[in-house]
């Protein structure tokens, strides 16, 4: 049936999701239980790692990393998910930090940015403590051979300053799948009651000049059903590939501002 694709980069600053399972062939439902692992994961991440010391990435190629191979939670096993969390970092010696934010920002833009993926970027300003805000609409599709996978999703995103990082974080508030999987869609199933491909996606930038050169880092947090059997290792290869390219179009874009 339908799944997030191999190198979905909705996300781009949110980039969302990396294909998270393979075909799920039946629809399953997401619970209460399941949430409160969620938000009780992403409580102790935002409360400890956003102001953890920067690595040292070996140069423009993002260095990936999985931060979660077991999929757990705080307190052990999800019950009825599994939690994807990878980081992605990269050092850019020629590019100036506010490049890199001039690509996360221009959503009028995604759709070419991270094409062919993303199908519909729009984003309206809203206001936010301590920096500026938006409420993005990402629609996405992905053709993987005879397959089509397609969402509606919305995000809560914030750009602030906190000492020498600049941060960018994207929250989702509204998933929800096209049953069909193409896009445009009339189609979409309810929310929490799909095919548990992507039920939460959270997404964090944090960028530094460090030395001359601009840091980037992305962490992208997401919460699905858990992997059907004998599918993790692919599940989380296609995962790697999503943030990995998300994170090379952004630096391509960025290093071509760059230049102009």
């Amino acid at each position: 049936m339908f799944r997030l694709g191999p190198r979905t980069e909705i996300s781009a600053v949110f980039l969302l999701a990396p294909a998270l399972l393979p075909a799920a062939a039946f629809t399953t439902k997401l619970q209460k239980q399941t949430i409160l692992a969620w938000d009780r994961y992403i409580a102790h991440f935002e409360h400890s790692d956003l102001e953890s010391e920067p690595l040292q990435p070996g140069g423009e190629e993002p260095v990936l990393t999985d931060l979660n191979p077991d999929g757990r939670g705080i307190d052990g096993e999800v019950p009825g998910g599994y939690i994807h969390h990878w980081r992605g970092v990269v050092r850019l010696s020629a590019t100036r930090l506010d490049r890199i934010v001039a690509v996360l920002e221009d959503y009028a833009d995604w759709r070419e940015i991270y094409s062919p993926d993303v199908k519909l970027a729009s984003a309206i300003p809203t206001a936010v403590e301590g920096g500026r805000g938006y409420d993005l609409r990402l629609v996405s599709e992905q053709i993987d051979g005879l397959l089509h996978f397609a969402f509606d999703a919305h995000f809560h995103v914030r750009f602030r300053r906190l000492g020498d990082w600049t941060l960018i974080d994207s929250r989702s508030y509204d998933i929800r799948e096209s049953n069909s999987g193409h896009a445009p869609f009339t189609d979409l199933l309810p929310e929490g009651n799909d095919h548990g491909i992507a039920w939460r996606i959270h997404t964090y930038w944090r960028l530094r000049e460090i030395d001359g050169a601009a840091y980037a880092e992305c962490q992208v947090i997401t919460l699905s059903r858990k992997p059907l059997f004998g599918t993790t290792g692919h599940i989380k290869g296609r995962a790697r590939e999503s943030l990995r390219a998300t994170m090379v179009h952004t630096r391509n874009r960025a290093m071509a501002l760059e230049q102009r």
